[in-house]
């Protein structure tokens, strides 16, 4: 399978091998993770992202209110910060407090209009936006982590480095809203161009904004505590990220929107392609870059420790896998080989090497060397647009529908519907939690409501009795008399020609681990510190390492910003 990227040809990896749950499984963030893109955006075209207005008392409730200029265009963030017992603390849909509210809207507010938002943005669920609301989103502080960071800098003192776990946070998101939702600005208002006609553009912008938000309340309540507070200081100003933990309903939406998959997808393969098809020379300037990258993920991993975050590898083992790795750049370095043989493309060797120690190495190898593709930026962003329809052709052939099928859905034969594990459960809405839930099936209550996840055995029924009618029947006539398969018609018929648009799994087996399907979309956004809780969530954390608001004035060095390691303990205490 080939792309072209500018004027030449590439090879991208066979759906076959990147669709599977191991290669999710082993998925890291990239340059071209949606937060990358963000600030990396924001960077380059001069946005200017300041605090507006602090109005917080000794326990940081409040109002803040973040400006942002990027351009023409101008929007507000608006939080407000309450304090909650920390049983009311919940990730999960039906939480009915927060101690953060927030939204991101149109144009400059002033206090009437904050007030505005006030009761509806603080009832999230149960209230009601207006046309300027561009995102509602709502955070939690760290039970962990959040008093902690407090009194350690009223005391003068920057946290202990070893006080983080896996995932360090100050502020936890759990939710953002867009889209039309709760009426919410609908997105089909932006116009090519627009900085928000990217997808998930307003969305990181708020996460962002979200995450600095931690930082001033943590700080603004360390100094209300005592006049010694320091601010966080050196490296700590960027080691925090934002917290987030993910459930099952992220897996329904990636296989309800298979043009979204394809993309996603794309937005990882085709750099990775461009990058391991170039013939480096050892003295090319990318080679000490990736050597450099390479130590750095050592040491990030390393850091981590033996703590295995299951089904994951530890930190301390993958870092053990990729010494070797760094070994064989270093050769290359050194005498343009690799092995012992001259190697004209290395990144592509370096890139199967990794392969063969497995998914988790190759994703974190596929990452490092992604950040050598600044000349694809904007390639890869035009790429994320997506139109989507389900609508029957029905004037096709049964025959050619069958070819279509018989290539792109060839992984179906490795599932044998007749074995009762692979139907064993079922997805549904739980009815009390709103959430998606996983079901046994035949045993647990919901089975008439369930979500059509099926995609594999539904499609493999319409193959079934595709094969029962004449090769020239056309598809309208095969439904007259099957419509029950008129939705897996329109699927297959509509994703025909991408390459990278279903998930080669059965969401239906006893053995799906939803975590890879996850881990892989989280991924994209640019989560990483993947720490899973169970077979079905795991917390993670966005921007950890990322650039400040203020580093916006300084032309932020977006290369900074990969396997950012654990700040070193530091005596200095420099006054607030």
């Amino acid at each position: 399978m080939t792309a072209g990227v500018g004027t030449s040809t590439i090879g991208l990896r066979p759906p076959h091998e990147v669709l599977t749950p191991a290669d999710f499984g082993g998925a890291r963030s990239t340059r071209h993770s949606f937060a990358r893109a963000l600030v990396r955006r924001a960077a380059a075209e001069g946005w200017n992202v300041s605090l507006g207005r602090t109005d917080l008392d000794e326990d940081g409730r409040g109002v803040v209110v973040f400006d942002v200029l990027a351009g023409e265009h101008r929007w507000s963030f608006v939080a407000f910060s309450q304090t909650i017992d920390d049983s009311a603390r919940e990730d999960r849909v039906v939480a009915a407090s927060w101690d953060v509210t927030a939204a991101l809207v149109e144009g400059e507010v002033d206090d009437a209009y904050v007030a505005s938002l006030r009761p509806q943005v603080t009832r999230q669920e149960e209230g009601r936006a207006d046309e300027r609301t561009l995102i509602w989103t709502r955070a939690n502080r760290s039970g962990r982590f959040f008093d902690y960071v407090v009194d350690r800098l009223a005391d003068g003192r920057q946290p202990e480095p070893n006080a983080f776990g896996l995932s360090p946070y100050l502020l936890r998101s759990t939710a953002f809203y867009s889209n039309g939702k709760f009426g919410i600005a609908d997105f089909e208002r932006f116009e090519e161009g627009h900085p928000f006609a990217v997808p998930y553009r307003a969305h990181m912008l708020a996460a962002w904004l979200l995450r600095e938000l931690g930082y001033v309340l943590a700080e603004s309540c360390a100094a209300a505590r005592s006049r010694k507070a320091v601010l966080l200081d050196g490296d700590w100003r960027r080691y925090l990220g934002l917290g987030n933990a993910t459930g099952l309903g992220m897996v329904p939406y990636v296989v309800n929107h298979p043009e979204v998959l394809d993309a996603w997808v794309r937005l990882r393969e085709l750099p990775l392609a461009a990058v391991t098809a170039r013939v480096v020379d050892p003295s090319d300037p990318d080679v000490a870059r990736l050597r450099e990258l390479l130590r750095r993920a050592v040491r990030f991993l390393g850091e981590q420790g033996d703590t295995e975050p299951t089904p994951y590898a530890s930190g301390a083992q993958l870092a053990a896998r990729l010494l070797p790795l760094t070994g064989l750049l270093d050769e290359f370095a050194e005498r343009g080989t690799m092995g012992g043989a001259p190697e004209p493309q290395p990144w592509r060797h370096l890139h199967d090497r990794a392969a063969a120690s497995g998914s988790e190495v190759r994703g974190l190898v596929a990452s490092v060397l992604t950040e050598l593709t600044d000349d694809l930026d904007d390639v890869v962003e035009a790429g994320l647009p997506c139109h989507e329809e389900r609508v029957v052709r029905p004037r096709m052939s049964s025959g050619h529908l069958r070819q279509v099928i018989d290539t792109t859905y060839d992984w179906l034969a490795g599932f044998d519907f007749a074995d009762p594990g692979q139907t064993e459960r079922f997805w549904y809405s739980s009815a009390n939690n709103e959430e998606p839930r996983r079901a046994v099936a035949g045993v647990d209550p919901g089975e008439t409501v369930q979500h059509a996840v099926d995609v594999a055995r539904a499609v493999h029924s319409l193959r079934a009795d595709l094969e029962r009618v004449d090769a020239e029947t056309s598809v309208g006539e095969f439904l007259l008399g099957h419509p029950r398969h008129r939705a897996a018609v329109a699927r297959v018929q509509s994703i025909d020609g991408l390459d990278y648009a279903e998930l080669h799994m059965n969401l239906l087996a006893g053995d799906f681990l939803p975590l890879h399907v996850q881990r892989f979309q989280l991924a994209v956004y640019g989560m990483d510190n993947f720490n899973p809780q169970s077979t079905d969530w795991l917390r993670v954390t966005l921007f950890s390492g990322a650039p400040r608001i203020a580093d916006l004035d300084h032309g932020t060095a977006d290369n900074d910003w990969c396997f950012v390691p654990r700040p070193a303990a530091v005596d200095e205490r420099t006054h607030a």
